[in-house]
This record gives C-alpha cells, sequence and structure tokens, in this order.
C-alpha cells in the first residue's frame, strides 16, 4: 500500500509538471504572438517533416506531451481532467469512453474538409469513432524477432510463451493490460475480448509461467539503441508499422502475425473538448490529411493509412508489402479490441499488475 501510494504521488507529480510546463509554453509564446498547438501522442508517430511544413504554413508551434502506453495516456487525461491538450492520438477502443467523459469534441467536415478522404470502415471501426474522431493509422499486433539468431523461426504466440532456452531473458514483452492479457488469451485459442474467469485465469498462469524468460516489460526502441538490432534480446511483441522501422535497422529482423490469431488496430486523432485552440487544432487535422502529406507521413512510419486519397502518391513497393496491407486471409484471423466496463476492467486490470508486480 505504502508503495502504490508512493507511485500515486510520482504520477501526480509528473502530471503537474506537464501542466506546468504546458502552461509555461503557451504563455511563452503567446507573448511572442505564436500560436501553440499541443499534441498528445506516441512518440516518433508523425513525420516532423510534416509537423515543421504545418508549423510554417500556419505560423505555429507544435508541443508534443508524449506517452508511453494506453494507460499511461489515460492516467494524463484523468489527472488533468481532459485539458492541457489540443488534439492527441486514441486508441480506437477507448473513444467511446472519452467520449461519454466529454473529454473529445465532434469533428465534421465542414471545419476539416479532407474528412471525406478518409475510408469509411475506418470511421466506423470503433463504437462513438463516427463524428469523434479521424482515423490516423491502422495495423497488426504480432512478433519482431532475430531470425539470424534464433534456430527456427518464431510462428506463434507460444513460441514466445513457452520458449526455447535460447531465448530465456531474451524476451521483451509488450507493456499495457489490453494488449499483454490479449497475446496471452490468443495463445490460449481465446478471444483477446474474453470475459470468462476461467479463461483469464489460464491466461494469467500462462503470463507468470512465462516471467521469468522476459527480459523486461515495454515497448521496443526504434533506433539503433534497440535491444533487437544489438541483439541484447531476440523477440519482442510489437506493432507491423514497428517492425517494419526495426527491420530498417537490421534486415534480420523479421515480423509475423501468429497463427492463433491476433488483433488489427486503428489509431484516431481527436480534438479535445477543453482545447483553446479548436480552429488551429482543425486546421492542422485536415492539413494532415491532404493527399500529399498523408502518403508522406505513412510511407515515413511505415504503416497503413486510411486515407484512401493517398494512394495515388504511395509508391507500389508500400501498396504491396504485406506487412503494412496485411491480405484478405490474414486479415480473417484478426479481431478488434471491444471497449470493456466495470468488473471485467478491473479484473483484467489486477491481473496485469499481479503479473508485472
Amino acid at each position: 500500500m505504502f508503495k502504490e501510494k508512493i507511485k500515486q504521488s510520482l504520477i501526480n507529480l509528473v502530471t503537474l509538471c506537464l501542466m506546468v510546463f504546458t502552461t509555461g509554453m503557451s504563455v511563452a509564446f503567446a507573448e511572442n504572438n505564436t500560436p501553440l498547438l499541443t499534441v498528445l501522442n506516441w512518440s516518433e508517430y508523425i513525420d516532423p517533416e510534416v509537423v515543421s511544413a504545418f508549423e510554417e504554413k500556419y505560423n505555429v508551434k507544435v508541443h508534443d506531451v508524449y506517452y508511453e502506453n494506453d494507460d499511461e495516456r489515460d492516467k494524463f487525461l484523468i489527472q488533468t481532467g481532459g485539458s492541457g491538450y489540443d488534439v492527441g492520438i486514441v486508441s480506437g477502443v477507448m473513444l467511446e469512453t472519452y467520449k461519454k467523459k466529454g473529454w473529445i469534441d465532434s469533428i465534421n467536415q465542414q471545419n476539416v474538409p479532407n474528412l471525406q478522404n478518409i475510408d469509411a470502415a475506418k470511421k466506423n471501426s470503433h463504437e462513438g469513432a463516427n463524428g469523434y474522431s479521424l482515423p490516423y493509422a491502422w495495423g497488426t499486433l504480432g512478433i519482431a524477432y532475430r531470425a539470424d539468431l534464433v534456430k527456427k523461426p518464431i510462428e506463434t504466440w507460444m513460441d514466445l510463451f513457452e520458449p526455447e532456452a535460447e531465448l530465456h531473458q531474451k524476451i521483451v514483452m509488450i507493456k499495457g493490460a489490453r494488449e499483454l492479457l490479449g497475446t496471452a488469451l490468443n495463445a490460449k485459442g481465446y478471444s483477446v475480448n474474453s470475459m470468462s474467469k476461467k479463461e483469464l485465469a489460464e491466461a494469467e498462469a500462462l503470463l507468470l509461467t512465462q516471467k521469468p524468460h522476459v527480459f523486461r516489460y515495454g515497448h521496443i526502441e526504434l533506433g539503433a539503441e534497440s535491444v533487437l538490432a544489438t541483439g541484447k534480446a531476440l523477440a519482442t511483441i510489437t506493432y507491423s508499422s514497428d517492425a517494419l522501422v526495426l527491420n530498417e535497422l537490421n534486415p534480420n529482423i523479421k515480423y509475423v502475425v501468429p497463427k492463433e490469431g491476433s488483433t488489427v488496430w486503428v489509431d484516431h486523432w481527436v480534438v479535445f473538448a477543453k482545447s483553446a485552440n479548436k480552429a488551429l487544432a482543425h486546421q492542422f487535422l485536415n492539413f494532415i490529411n491532404e493527399a500529399k502529406i498523408a502518403a508522406q507521413n505513412a510511407e515515413y512510419l511505415y504503416i497503413a493509412t486510411p486515407n484512401l486519397a493517398a494512394a495515388e502518391f504511395l509508391s507500389e513497393e508500400f501498396l504491396e508489402d504485406s506487412i503494412i496491407h496485411p491480405h484478405a486471409e490474414q486479415l480473417k484471423n484478426l479481431e478488434a479490441y471491444r471497449q470493456l466496463q466495470g468488473r471485467a476492467l478491473r479484473t483484467r486490470s489486477q491481473i496485469y499488475n499481479r503479473v508485472l508486480n
């Protein structure tokens, strides 16, 4: 209990520092008559050249606040009541919750004309998405591994959960209750959205049995220092887009969607209801969804874009990459996360905390 209080105090302190820093930035740029757009986002999740072009075109400054995982982003918003940010990236599964909490504002085509470029299926990818978000990117969750340093190809979730000796202390498991439990559920042949006590108990047992083999829990680095690139780790759970970045670092890093099944995800841009710069927020969303800009950004990120108009400006190699754009047969074995409430959510959080602590 004492450790939890210290942990919560640190979270509160970090959040307060973020709020003070953001406020200070806002004041500083206001004094220079330069509008400031505060963006809540994953790190390295937009082409810096796109950001610079937007800043130059509208004579503004973009200030980024980064989070490491969905749970951390939610804590930021809970601590601030959804204030302090203008736009942000939200996982599709959380849209309905954010909408009910009053944290996000509606987005319509009058304010963002380039909304017409977005694939209608992706607009409706999750409950609460249509009219309150702008789909940004989509992909799969799978395993990236060093094909040159393992004896046989990794093909299943069980290859990580019941690993060969060579993978002992060489596995990086993704951090986040939804994703971590989802992979264990898939490994046992269950839905990532399972609410069965029996199935969740089996997933927990699998995660706890695997724990001694894990190098660490977290998101893999995407630079030269990446433990997968250096060989300190041999396998990790990661997103398809990140796997492609890792492959650029080292062509021996391969990516696989496990045979048992996995998830397809869609990330969405939202405008925060308490934004002080809503007009600028809408200009930003419209700008990054201009066809050429969306294509440039997609190729920079190695990620599939729901912007249909961008296809004209994407290379043939990019369009034909099966990791970026899974084939129809691959998509059949994938499912999207659903929003869980109440007891089911608490049960999963308790399991997650027991595994990590």
